[in-house]
Parts: structure tokens; sequence; C-alpha cells
């Protein structure tokens, strides 16, 4: 069952995605009653006493969603458990000493900070939970509800950049999977285009894709950049900017076979005509494989071309 052979299997796929998700769940919930316990057996003064309803309440809990996770048939489930355990660690807050509850607080958000958060997030959390924090001697309830306050902002960031690291992951194999596939097809269509014409056309069509693909890849955004808009919306721009490159790439094929630019003598529409006559040699072959490739790269040059010509349209008029 642990050998690849056995994973493309409908049947086997199922059950090892499922063990696989328990298992983490599991540990999930292993991880948050170790920080509970951890937490409970800090130094704390005479005047400090811990809550042991809680912390027994706590544990509980965690037990129970042990048990309910090693039974669970449906990966959804396993995620919810999963989910519940982490929100039942933030009460983890209520148990830390007052004499720890600010260092505490500044290291979650110094661990968030780490994440590549942006600054304004980081400057909204000080600004509203930090002075609360520093009062954790005079008020320590207020404060400890902080420090909650925290533990909720660093799942609610952690998740996110889990999410963001799986869907650029998944949108590079797609990409580079692309790329490595349409310039030999591209390739082909060159080939045999003097036997049918349009496929020249397609070949320019994949190679300008393929240089997109490149382009994307090469300008994913950051993690702080993405919380621009929303990360599930990643993929219409992506469309958008692959479609946006074919286009330019096409645009710049057709102005190099219109204008008579030349390079040692050659034009771009001698290496088109010789490709649709069966006499392109390598170099023109390669030469019509290459051009829209890089036209493609550079899907932004169409924008920034309209942009001087034309003036940006945005700007107030005078």
């Amino acid at each position: 069952m642990r050998k690849w052979w056995w994973w493309w299997l409908p049947g086997w796929r199922k059950a090892w995605k499922l063990e696989k998700r328990r298992i983490k769940t599991l540990s999930d919930i292993t991880a948050e009653r170790s920080y509970i316990e951890r937490m409970a057996q800090r130094p704390r003064n005479a005047a400090d006493i811990l809550d042991g309803a809680l912390f027994e309440m706590l544990l509980k809990r965690l037990t129970e969603l042990e048990a309910t996770a090693k039974r669970a048939t449906i990966i959804d489930e396993l995620e919810d458990l999963s989910d519940e355990a982490e929100m039942q660690g933030r009460f983890s807050a209520y148990l830390c000493p007052v004499t720890e509850i600010q260092d505490e607080g500044e290291l979650v958000i110094d661990l968030i900070e780490g994440w590549g958060i942006p600054k304004a997030a980081i400057k909204r959390l000080r600004d509203l939970l930090a002075k609360k924090l520093e009062k954790a001697d005079t008020n320590p309830d207020a404060a400890r509800s902080a420090l909650r306050a925290l533990f909720d902002e660093r799942d609610s960031w952690s998740d996110y950049a889990d999410e963001y690291e799986d869907t650029m992951q998944t949108y590079t194999r797609w990409l580079f999977g692309a790329t490595v596939i349409l310039p030999p097809l591209a390739a082909l269509a060159f080939h045999f285009a003097f036997r049918f014409t349009p496929l020249l056309f397609f070949g320019l069509l994949g190679a300008g894709a393929a240089g997109s693909c490149v382009s994307v890849m090469a300008k994913m955004p950051a993690l702080d950049v993405s919380l621009s808009g929303e990360l599930d919306a990643y993929g219409r721009r992506v469309l958008s900017r692959i479609g946006v490159g074919v286009v330019a790439s096409l645009i710049g094929c057709a102005s190099l076979a219109w204008f008579p630019i030349s390079i040692q003598n050659q034009t771009f529409a001698d290496a088109l005509n010789a490709c649709a006559t069966a006499s392109a040699t390598a170099i023109k072959a390669l030469i019509l494989l290459g051009v829209p490739m890089l036209l493609g790269f550079s899907e932004r040059t169409l924008t920034s071309f309209e942009q001087r010509v034309f003036g940006n349209s945005k700007s107030p008029k005078g």
C-alpha cells in the first residue's frame, strides 16, 4: 500500500488520502494537548492560581476529538476536527502565568511578522493589543483575552500562509508542465506547417503561451503582495496574463512580419515563408520558436506600449 504503484488506483488512493489526513489530525490534536499541558506547568506565583477546571475541560475535549478522529471516515470531518483542536488550543492563553503574558504575546507578534505579513497588519495588532499585554499585572483577565486574540491571529495567518503556498505550488506545477510541453508541440506544428498552413498559427500560439507561462512563474506575488486581492481569484489573473501574453506575442509576430526588419539579411517574414514552404532550416525554425516565446514572456510590453502611445487613460485630463 505504501508503494508508488498502488497510489494511482482509485480505491487505494482514497484510503491512502484518508489515512494521511487522519495521521495529520491526530498529530494536530497531540500538539495542542502538549502545548496546553506545558502552559499549565509553567511556574507561577502564589497569587496566580491556575484555572484547574478550564485545564481539565480542555484536556477532556481534546481526548474526545482524538477518539472521534480515529473513527472518522470522511476527510472533511478530519479537517473540521483539526480546526476544533486548534480552537481549543487557543484557550491556553487563559492558563498563561501573569508574568509571562506580555512576553508570550510579543513572541506571537514577532512570529507573525517573520512570515512576511504586511506591516500594516502588524502595526494594527500592536496598537490594538500591545497595551493590554502591558497591563497584565493590574488587569490579567484583559491581558489573557488579548493573548487569546493574538493566538487567533497567529492561527489565521498560519492557515492563510499554508493556503498561499499550496496554491502557488499547484499553479507552478501546471505552468511548468505547460512550459515543457508547449515548445515541442509548437516545433512540431512548424515542422508540418507546409502540409497544413494553419499549423503555423497554432505553432506561434503555443510558443507565445509557453513564454507567458514562464513570465507568470517569474512574477508570482509574494505573500504580502497577494493580500491585495482574494487568493481564490489568482487563477483568473493567471489566465488573463497568459491571454494577454499570447495576444501580445501574436501582435508582435505580425508586426515583425509586416515591417522589413532584418538581422543578417534575414527577416521574420522570411522565416515564416520558409516554414510554410518546407524550406525552413533549423535556425529559422528556432527563430520562429524563440521570437514568440520572447514576446509572450514580456506580456506586459503591450500594455506599456499602449500607455506610451495613447497615454494613461486613468490620468486626469488637463
